[in-house]
């Protein structure tokens, strides 16, 4: 049902968010580390964008992004105590996907700005003026609360459905497999090479950001 890089992609994601808070929790001597993680998080989501038109059947946005008459036709089954029928992400789910996408680019990508005047600057914050820089450090610090409240709410989704409706969510991440009444609903392949492709693509993309970054002139280290 699940495919292998879309697994990996969860469990790494799920580890990078982990590693990047205890690191900013950690003191000036994990900043390094912590700018690292941020990288390895916006390559990861680079990826699963390119995942979501080119991967595995059910990890194509085409297969869980539907309009609002189907959300809203999701939400009574999600508060019922039925077992969840659905193969792959419901619509509620298949949205929240891809809201938890766009949240990690705004972490990710407001890192890449921000300064605390001290250790940390983002190899991009010259290139805006310190009050903007401000905000974005502002965005980076409520966008991370905002993760948070996300996960707390993800983690209560998979134990309401585990509890609640007897629907094992965790399993299926960690195998790839479900009971189907239908064999033909599950995936041939989890097509690992053209993954490893994209997956390649996307560091090279995310190395490139950092790498040619340009450089601060003399004025604005002076300013």
């Amino acid at each position: 049902m699940w495919d292998f890089p879309t697994r990996a992609f969860h469990w790494l994601l799920a580890l990078s968010l982990c590693g990047s808070w205890a690191t900013a929790e950690a003191g000036f001597e994990w900043i390094d580390t912590h700018d690292l993680l941020g990288y390895f998080a916006l390559s990861l989501v680079l990826f699963r964008l390119l995942w979501g038109f080119f991967g595995a059947r059910y990890a194509r946005f085409s297969n869980f992004l539907t309009g609002p008459r189907r959300v809203l036709a999701t939400l009574p089954k999600l508060f019922s105590r039925q077992p969840s029928e659905d193969v792959g992400h419901n619509p509620i789910g298949g949205w929240s996907t891809l809201l938890f996408l766009i949240l990690v680019t705004i972490q990710a990508g407001t890192g890449l700005f921000i300064s605390d005047d001290v250790m940390h600057v983002g190899p991009y914050n010259h290139t805006i003026s310190s009050s903007l820089a401000g905000q974005l450090a502002q965005i980076h610090h409520l966008n991370f609360t905002a993760l948070q409240v996300f996960v707390a709410i993800h983690l209560l989704a998979i134990a309401w459905y585990r509890f609640g409706k007897g629907t094992n969510l965790v399993g299926p991440m960690l195998t790839g497999k479900k009971q189907l009444q239908d064999a033909a609903l599950g995936i041939a392949s989890s097509q690992t090479l053209k993954a490893l492709l994209l997956a390649a693509v996307a560091a090279a993309a995310v190395t490139a950001l950092i790498q040619f970054a340009p450089e601060p002139t003399f004025d604005e280290f002076m300013f």
